[in-house]
């Protein structure tokens, strides 16, 4: 009788477990993107991290002259940001003229990436979905990632530890 009871109690609470973690959960079939709001948020929490990481007289830094410095690294993120909202939602008639690239100082940087992420995101989350538009979602992420990544870099370089990354 206890082994049936507490196999009972084990299979009632996976089920009301399941249930809850099903129920709460928004898929893309539901029409939107709030699936994805805990990972666009961390997206932007690690790059600002990884942007306010840098002291604002290494911004001029690059490990060799073929590269863009630090600041012309972070201008390429958030003006990308900015390129692929606008594309996502004109398609092609978004045009990329990103301008002088080391034109603006740490806090310009890390305030005009949190306004540009903050775009963004609300614009991604409030998306009807689709696979395209979905298609659109990711390479962001990848490209947002591949340019996090080579700054996460040049802070190693400099001897300084990146933020955990998340």
């Amino acid at each position: 009788m206890k082994t049936t009871l507490k196999q009972s109690a084990v299979a009632l609470t996976l089920i009301l477990s399941a249930t809850l973690l099903f129920t709460s959960m928004k898929s893309a079939d539901d029409g939107g993107y709030d699936w994805m709001k805990n990972r666009l948020n961390a997206s932007k929490a690690f790059t600002v991290e990884v942007l306010e990481a840098m002291p604002e007289d290494s911004y001029d830094y690059k490990p060799n002259d073929d590269q863009r410095t630090f600041a012309a690294q972070a201008y390429h993120i958030v003006y990308s940001i900015d390129y692929f909202r606008r594309a996502l939602e004109q398609g092609a008639g978004a045009q990329w003229a990103p301008g002088d690239e080391n034109s603006k100082t740490k806090e310009e940087l890390v305030t005009w990436a949190n306004e540009q992420f903050d775009a963004i995101n609300t614009f991604i989350i409030d998306h009807e979905s689709n696979d395209a538009f979905t298609a659109g979602v990711m390479s962001y992420l990848d490209h947002n990632a591949h340019h996090r990544g080579q700054i996460v870099t040049y802070l190693r370089m400099k001897g300084i530890a990146p933020p955990n990354y998340r």
